[in-house]
């Protein structure tokens, strides 16, 4: 007999486990009834910061039935969701995967899985040389605009902070994390209610969900640029691969699932050259906040923040400007994290945040940003792109390289160019700036209201508080436009996918998208 057991509330002051057992014993199930335990869940409950408690809920297996209309918090479990089975449209076949970001993985696994050969082409390097390239980056100064922190095997992800928490529902979401454990990432993702995985480990779990794809028939090719592709009546007929920047060759394929991320504007503008269908969509832009840890950590936590039972704190910050329906809301929270140059095109600088399974480091981060739409930026179909691209080109101009713009939060909101040198956890050079000339006046005027509204926050806006920018890239500026089986609306053979094409935002929801776009165009139900 298996059952479901909710909502057991223990102080976070408490040994969990023994107090566990209590609980259960409370409600009916002794400890030598236990045949097996399972965490599903476990939230926080820090809305009374003198006594944060944790929030389970467990699905335990007893090798003696119990009466369960005694207990209410307990309920027999639900058995395992019985999937729909379906089987491949074209055996066998060879379909591209352009891109090996969480959305080109996970459709190049699921490809694998119902026997196609997926060929999965990445302009980057695989995620140990990416590394390598990163590492060199930060020292020399040298730009790889193939392999950097956007663009490279396990794509923009690779380098945040392995946050795997999402709005959407799904019943691919299970197949995600449990291929995530599978492939080496903590067991704890299964059950903390804000998982997350860890730049560190991260890289080891794509480099074996890699070997894993190969394993089952895939081929990988990296250094490999998809310069350009051929149509025929309306269909893909092949791909035209740029290797290692030099050797240029044709690879006749017809069927190409485009994972691209967000910042891939070179393949954007081919694709539409080709008459792929896109729309403008909004994104955001903005800028990082940094603060100490430890005042992050009081912030949420109070007297409890030394508490070895709590992780660094995370937090969520909104504000909705009414007046121009407008929000601006912290993105990509980086709890114990850094800064990091986000660069990716020659001559142009931005930044982003990244965590490490740990979370020890002194600093947490988060990008501020201002929601923009086509009534902002233009109507014509790269306007956003354009401009994203001339604020990263400006900050680089103001640096004089890779760099970023600096300024503290009370120095912003008083209109001071901030004279002193902070300390950072951004480790390339930084510029102080009036961040008050940087943007276009909406963002800019939009930014100063949010701060002044969180200001009766002394811990979230206060001296000790700094800015560091621009990040531009929060997510794709267009959406590449598909049908329901997710076939772009123009050209078939082409499935645009993820992050970069508009349909997810963040890991867990582009893997999503990855594996239900494989089982919607390239598998059939069976009856």
């Amino acid at each position: 007999m298996k059952v479901n057991i909710n909502n057991l509330i223990i102080s976070i002051e408490k040994n969990q486990e023994s107090e566990l057992f209590k609980e259960l014993e409370k409600n009916g199930i002794t400890k030598d009834n236990i045949k097996n335990l399972k965490y599903l869940k476990r939230s926080i409950d820090s809305r009374k910061r003198n006594d944060i408690k944790f929030i389970y809920s467990l699905e335990v297996e007893l090798n003696k039935e119990i009466n369960l209309e005694k207990y209410i918090k307990i309920s027999l479990a639900k058995e395992n969701q019985d999937y729909k089975k379906r089987s491949p449209i074209y055996p066998k076949r060879e379909v591209a995967v352009v891109g090996t970001g969480p959305a080109g993985l996970f459709a190049a696994l699921r490809l694998a899985e119902y026997g196609y050969v997926p060929v999965v082409f990445e302009r980057g390097e695989e995620v140990e040389k990416r590394n390598k390239t990163t590492a060199e980056f930060i020292k020399t100064y040298k730009l790889n605009p193939n392999s950097n922190i956007q663009f490279g095997e396990g794509g923009a992800g690779t380098y945040s902070d392995g946050k795997l928490n999402t709005g959407i529902r799904s019943e691919y979401i299970d197949k995600v994390f449990n291929e995530f454990v599978e492939c080496g990432a903590q067991a704890e993702i299964l059950w903390n209610y804000k998982p997350h995985i860890g730049t560190d480990v991260l890289r080891k779990v794509i480099k074996n969900l890699r070997e894993k794809i190969k394993s089952m028939g895939g081929k990988f090719y990296f250094n490999s640029f998809i310069e350009d592709i051929k149509v025929s009546n309306g269909h893909l007929k092949s791909l035209i691969v740029r290797e290692n920047g030099e050797k240029v060759y044709e690879y006749d394929i017809d069927m190409a699932v485009f994972a691209i991320g967000h910042s891939a504007r070179d393949t954007y503008k081919m694709l539409y050259k080709r008459g792929v269908a896109m729309e403008n969509k909004p994104f955001a832009i903005g800028l990082r906040i940094e603060h100490l840890r430890k005042d992050i950590d009081r912030m949420q936590y109070g007297k409890s923040m030394s508490n070895p039972n709590l992780e660094a704190a995370t937090y969520n910050m909104a504000y909705n400007n009414r007046e121009e329906t407008r929000g601006i809301f912290s993105f990509c929270m980086c709890p114990g994290g850094e800064i990091v140059n986000a660069s990716s095109e020659i001559g142009a600088s931005l930044v982003n945040g990244m965590s490490y399974s740990t979370r020890n480091g002194k600093f947490s981060n988060s990008a501020i940003v201002v929601g923009i739409s086509e009534k902002d930026y233009g109507n014509q179909i790269f306007s956003g792109m354009k401009l994203q691209d001339e604020l990263e080109r400006k900050n680089y101009e103001i640096v004089g390289t890779y760099g970023a713009t600096y300024q503290n939060v009370m120095d912003f909101m008083k209109n001071n160019v901030t004279k002193q040198e902070i300390e950072s956890s951004y480790k390339m050079q930084l510029h102080s700036y009036d961040m008050n000339n940087f943007f276009p006046e909406y963002i800019t005027r939009n930014l100063r209201a949010a701060f002044e509204h969180w200001s009766k926050n002394d811990l979230f806006i206060s001296k000790n508080v700094n800015l560091i920018g621009p990040e531009t890239r929060t997510s794709a500026p267009v959406k590449i436009l598909r049908d329901i089986k997710g076939e772009s609306i123009s050209i078939g053979g082409i499935y645009p996918i993820g992050e970069g094409a508009g349909y997810a935002g963040g890991i867990t929801s582009a893997a999503v998208d990855g594996i239900r776009i494989v089982d919607t165009a390239f598998a059939e139900i069976i009856e």
